[in-house]
């Protein structure tokens, strides 16, 4: 009992000493993404993304691929896009400042289209409201003048007795 207990404990302090090992930070890339231009990369990707997702037939027909067309819009290629990626992944407060950024922008956006939706919804409401209270007026048109001036200036058919 006493020679397992030894042989468990020696393998858990194998499998300890060989699990932790220096975990090498890297180094800042030459060509690294700045961090606002990181930002408007990222939310660019989701969007297109979220976009290519909702109508995907219609990217897949026009065979779009959208990670390169965003990537040729900013001037990064994918290499660069990922050592940047990495780099920044590695600084726990860094990251979390890109992505609440990317978060932040995309909470903003949510409420202009949402304004605009309520605006649009209340202009149409309002349209018909007032279309419903217009009270338009009658106006005569030429034939009724007409017959109106017939029956008044009209003969009597009756013929009185003489």
């Amino acid at each position: 009992m006493k020679k397992k207990f030894t042989n468990i404990f020696a393998i858990l302090f194998l499998g300890l000493v060989l699990s932790c090992q220096s975990v090498d930070k890297q180094e800042k890339p030459e060509n690294l993404i700045p961090e606002d231009k990181m930002v408007d990369l990222l939310t660019d990707l989701l969007r297109l993304d979220a976009a290519e997702n909702y109508s995907s037939i219609e990217f897949k027909k026009r065979k779009i691929n959208t990670k390169d067309l965003i990537f040729e819009t900013y001037k990064v290629d994918s290499l660069q896009f990922v050592e940047s990626s990495r780099y920044y992944a590695e600084d726990f407060k860094v990251n979390k400042r890109i992505y609440d950024s990317v978060q932040t922008r995309f909470e903003e956006e949510k409420k202009y289209f949402d304004s605009l939706v309520k605006v649009d919804t209340q202009q149409k409401a309002d349209e018909k409201n007032k279309d419903n209270l217009t009270i338009k007026p009658i106006t005569e048109t030429s034939d009724v003048k007409e017959k109106k001036l017939q029956l008044t200036t009209s003969k009597d058919s009756i013929k009185s007795k003489p």
